[in-house]
């Protein structure tokens, strides 16, 4: 049972490392994409979140800070939720429906980052093998 930390932290992850890379492989079109959703500086906000995005990831992949990874990853989506999907603006019905779809999506994202927070990265990560090594000092009264 404990594989199923790891197999669920690569499972969560992989949207979020392969869309923050797509954030510099299509810089110029994540760019438009942002300014059209009314972002401000939307070139350094594209790189400024795909960076969050593909660290965000990598932490809670590897179970390396995977808290603080995910909280990222959370603040992101919510941001992204009300300042890219607002479905509630929108006349075409269709492009409603799409982006209700991809609010909802990026709630529900939100709602996995945040247990992540809450109950940590479990077994199989790095952080938990630096406290049974000796290495991870002070716990700070979070839960493991």
């Amino acid at each position: 049972m404990g594989l199923l930390a790891p197999i669920g932290r690569l499972l969560f992850s992989a949207i979020f490392i392969t869309s923050g890379l797509s954030h510099f492989i299509q810089l110029d079109a994540m760019t438009a994409y942002a300014q059209s959703s009314g972002i401000p500086d939307p070139r350094n906000a594209v790189l400024v979140s795909g960076a969050a995005l593909v660290l965000g990831g990598l932490c809670v992949l590897l179970g390396f800070f995977a808290r603080l990874g995910a909280a990222v990853l959370a603040v992101f989506l919510i941001a992204s939720a009300f300042m890219v999907h607002k479905f509630w603006l929108m006349t075409d019905a269709a492009q409603a429906q799409n982006n209700l779809i991809h609010f909802m999506k990026n709630l529900s994202m939100a709602g996995g980052a945040l247990l992540i927070v809450y109950f940590g990265p479990g077994p199989y990560s790095l952080s938990r093998r630096r406290r049974e090594d000796g290495l991870g000092g002070p716990r700070m009264g979070l839960r493991h």
